[in-house]
């Protein structure tokens, strides 16, 4: 006999104490419960793979380090971002130069498909992760210097994986 009641949403049986349950009633409920929860937990559009977790639970990191004045400072990153962004503390983006040229105090690098992008004072070895910060003239460009090395100053860089 079947039950004298069943759920609203998923239509399974809510027997009364009156009620005398069959073998095959059992096995309608869990036919039921298994295509319902079954069909939702294996849908990838409503779940994250692994490596998609893995993605989501990374987060960005911010480090700091001083400049030396030196050709290039080199701090060792704790994962390979995908996205660096670096700015000197209490410095403007862009300052002029005594020269008539301009310090360049805060650079963005991207990991792209093929190969980085940036403006040349970021650059990342891959397999060691260290990240090297400029000091010195754009290539290419006519009065732009990298200004993410200069002597005493406290540069923050982002990372976003």
């Amino acid at each position: 006999m079947a039950a004298s009641s069943t759920s609203t949403v998923l239509g399974l049986s809510l027997w009364a104490q009156t009620d005398c349950p069959e073998w095959a009633d059992f096995l309608q409920d869990n036919q039921k419960l298994e295509q319902l929860a079954g069909g939702h937990i294996s849908n990838s559009g409503l779940h994250l793979a692994a490596e998609e977790k893995q993605f989501l639970a990374q987060r960005g990191t911010v480090l700091t380090y001083t400049g030396t004045g030196s050709g290039a400072a080199s701090v060792t990153l704790p994962f390979s971002p995908r996205k660096i962004t670096v700015f000197a503390q209490g410095k403007p983006p862009v300052a002029p130069r005594a020269d008539g040229g301009w310090d360049v105090f805060s650079q963005v690098w991207l990991q792209g498909e093929e190969s980085p992008y940036g403006t040349g004072g970021i650059s990342l070895a891959a397999d060691t992760l260290a990240a090297q910060f400029s000091e010195g003239a754009f290539s290419g460009e006519a009065g732009l210097y990298h200004a993410l090395n200069r002597s005493g100053v406290t540069y923050v860089v982002e990372l976003e994986p």
